[in-house]
């Protein structure tokens, strides 16, 4: 059972981030930089930028630190996920820290291969700046992390989550 909790995630987050970088390198090769191809007219269109920082460009050309920031979510992610009962309850903390880490490692792939990250999804009709699919795990996941810190989970269950196995209880 203790394998399953390791061994699956893995090939999921290898999943996530396999997805990822196919869809990037498909994207390079056969569209030019900052070029873009219309899905939906005026909508929606697939436009390839080189983002050097990170959600809105925000740190542009901080590579090096966006690096130690990825790796520090990988470790804090991984550390929790390792650190939860493997109970029902904590299942969607789990699948979220999943998520979470397969669309990091998609990202640093490409800081650490390019120096950038590859851009691709771009919602012209709200002018919402260009991102990709790692970016949507990661975002997700957030979100979903989010909602179970307001709507499921209590302080127990957070002592728990970072290796108290008796939940704050003598």
């Amino acid at each position: 059972m203790k394998s399953r909790k390791i061994i699956l995630p893995i090939i999921i987050i290898a999943i996530l981030a396999l997805a990822d970088q196919i869809i990037k390198f498909i994207v390079v090769k056969n569209i030019d930089l900052y070029d873009n191809i219309p899905i939906i007219e005026g909508v929606f269109e697939i436009t390839y930028i080189r983002n050097t920082g990170s959600a809105w460009g925000i740190l542009a050309g901080k590579t090096t630190f966006l690096l130690i920031m990825t790796l520090i979510v990988f470790l804090v992610s991984g550390y929790v996920y390792n650190n939860i009962i493997d109970i029902p309850k904590y299942k969607p903390m789990r699948i979220c820290l999943v998520i979470l880490i397969g669309g990091a490692v998609g990202n640093m792939i490409d800081r650490i291969r390019l120096g950038y990250v590859i851009d691709y999804l771009y919602f012209k009709l709200i002018d919402f700046p260009v991102f990709n699919l790692a970016d949507i795990f990661v975002t997700i996941s957030l979100l979903g992390i989010l909602i179970l810190i307001i709507f499921k989970y209590n302080n127990s269950d957070f002592d728990i989550m970072i290796g108290d196995k008796k939940g704050g209880c003598p």
